[in-house]
This record gives C-alpha cells, structure tokens and sequence, in this order.
C-alpha cells in the first residue's frame, strides 16, 4: 500500500501531545522486529534507546561507524550494548576504509561538495545498503534544535530507506532532556558531551564549541553553511511516498 505524507496527518494529529514513551510503545507493537532505533550515540538518542530499553520493548539500535568517529563515541556503543539487554546494536560500516577512500578520491571534506560525497558514501550509503529490513526508522530529532528540524514532525517517510521516521522525542524541550538525563544516570552518555561538543560527528569534522556559539558551530565549522549530513529526510526537504504491506498499513492508520 503507497503511504503519503498526507496519509500520516490522521495519525500525527492522534499522537500530539503524546509522552515519547507511549509512541515507542506503539512503534513497538505496530512494527515489532521490523522498527529500529537510528542512533549516533548522542544525549537524544540514549534517552531513546533508555526508554525502551526500561521499559521492556526490544528493538535494533542502528548505529554507523563511519570510520572516523571518536574512541569516545565508539565506547559509548559498547557501553550501551552492555547495559541495555533488551536492545541489539547493529553496527553498519562503509564499503572502504577512510584510508582507501582518501587513495582514490583525496580529502573529500574539505570542500562543500566534497563534504556531501563524503558523508553520502561513509554515513548515508551503509544505511542505505541495508533498505528492506526496516520499515520504521526511530530517531531523536527534536523541533528545538531549529534550522530545517524545527517543523519536524513525529511520524514521516523516508523513501530512500522505503520506511517511516518516529521522532518520539519531537516535542521535548531541552529542559526535559535535560532532567531526564538528571533523574537517570544509567544513560549511556558519550562522554563528548562533557567536553564541549553538544554535538557530534566525525572527528574530521567535529570541533567543541563556545558557550556563546549555536550548538551545531563545531559541526563542519571549515565549511560555511554546512549544518547535516543527510542522513535524515528532515534535513533534505525530502517529499514522497514509500510502500508498506498492506496489513502493516492498516494497522499503522487504524482508528485508535
């Protein structure tokens, strides 16, 4: 069945308002095996795989190793491989190592376009590669990060990945997370975070950042105007539609 932005309206409007918790629970029973958590070992995205993990519902955690990530990054997903046993972290590498990459097409980082390739080849392709063994994709974008995620909304679609995005964690304030984070110290933090990165990346192209700087200026700070990856749909003014068994369908826009 062929689901539309439009087709999701129903459902947006039936979970607004909702608490993050109460829609993993309902990725959870809508998609079972077939939802995954998406996440690059963030504060967001251990408060997600936190609140499932607690609360008893099994997922995959996607996470990309891109090669060129922090040591601090990559124990994180150990950390949270070991303590959060209902949650199975699928690691997803490039074709090439960054090395092999660097041979063949030089410092591809270092200019904008090069930026898009590089990103495209070592974040975008390993999840790509995988299209067809999810069709519910769950990540922490939050509104209050603003820039092209301020309209984001909790359910979407992802045709390059054929399969929808849950943003559980669309509505909540940076207060919220932070308390959470607070009430909770079995997160699995990345450690980054304390030393003055709110954001991280790859270690090519992540810097700390001033208390006076937006949270994203260590984020590409070489290249003006670079803000994403694009790994997320959100962040690439994507507008389709994508293809879900028919019963999977029917249960995701069922009537509550």
């Amino acid at each position: 069945m062929r689901i539309t932005a439009a087709d999701l309206d129903a459902l947006e409007r039936r979970f607004e308002g909702a608490q993050p918790l109460d829609i993993l629970r309902f990725a959870h029973a809508t998609f079972g095996e077939r939802a995954a958590i998406l996440s690059g070992m963030q504060r967001a995205g251990a408060v997600v795989c936190h609140l499932a993990d607690r609360a008893g519902l099994a997922f995959d955690v996607v996470f990309v190793d891109t090669g060129v990530l922090h040591a601090e990054t990559l124990a994180t997903r150990d950390a949270l491989a070991a303590s959060h046993r209902r949650l199975h972290v699928v690691t997803l590498r490039p074709e090439r190592t960054f090395a092999e990459q660097t041979a063949e097409e030089g410092l591809l980082y270092l200019s904008k376009e090069g930026q898009e390739r590089c990103c495209d080849l070592r974040k975008s392709a390993p999840l790509h590669a995988v299209r067809g063994r999810y069709d519910a994709l769950i990540s922490a974008l939050r509104r209050e990060e603003g820039s092209t995620r301020a309209g984001v909304h909790t359910f979407s679609l992802d045709p390059e990945m054929n399969a929808l995005r849950i943003h559980p964690l669309a509505a909540m304030p940076r207060e919220a997370l932070d308390r959470y984070l607070a009430d909770h110290p079995d997160v699995a933090v990345n450690p980054l975070h304390s030393m003055g990165f709110p954001t991280i990346g790859c270690f090519t192209c992540t810097t700390p950042v001033r208390p006076d700087e937006p949270e994203r200026a260590g984020r590409w700070r070489h290249l003006a105007g670079v803000e994403y990856c694009g790994i997320n749909p959100v962040d690439r003014a994507v507008e389709s539609a994508v293809e879900l068994d028919d019963a999977l369908a029917a249960r995701l826009l069922a009537p509550a």
